[in-house]
């Protein structure tokens, strides 16, 4: 099998991993940054979102370490960009094909393209923003 498509049966059956949890049956339950985190995106980042997760030697770029965001930035998280490069808004062209999953629209779940839906995934997304905020190492 070609590594290309072990890449993507991979990611495939990450996103179907997260389709069939709870979030996508009911996604107005409340989770944690951290279980967020746990379901959508260590397979790639890794548990301590480092950069090491499981899928990560498959991916043809390298897998940015998510506690180093700020130091980055020059000490400064930037919250806003890290929201569109989750939801999917921002285009990093610089970095080719984009690799990651569009967050914004797996977070949707099954209930439909309505205001309730967009807020819902936008809630998710900001959640998951929070998280990686809090993991920032010092610089």
């Amino acid at each position: 099998m070609g590594k290309w498509r072990l890449v993507a049966l991979m990611v495939a059956a990450l996103a179907l991993e997260a389709c069939a949890s709870e979030r996508c049956v009911n996604p107005s339950n409340t989770y944690t940054g951290a279980q967020l985190f746990q379901t959508s995106c260590s397979g790639c980042h890794g548990a301590d979102a480092r950069g090491n997760g499981p899928v990560a030697e498959f991916i043809s770029v390298r897998v940015p370490d998510l506690t180093k965001i700020g130091m980055r930035h020059g000490g400064v998280f930037p919250a806003e960009q890290v929201y569109q490069i989750i939801d999917g808004q921002a285009q990093i062209s610089a970095h080719g094909a984009r690799h990651m999953p569009i967050w914004g629209y797996e977070f949707f779940g099954v209930h439909g393209n309505d205001a309730s839906a967009h807020q819902q995934a936008s809630d998710q997304v900001d959640i998951l923003v929070r998280y990686l905020r809090s993991l920032q190492q010092p610089n």
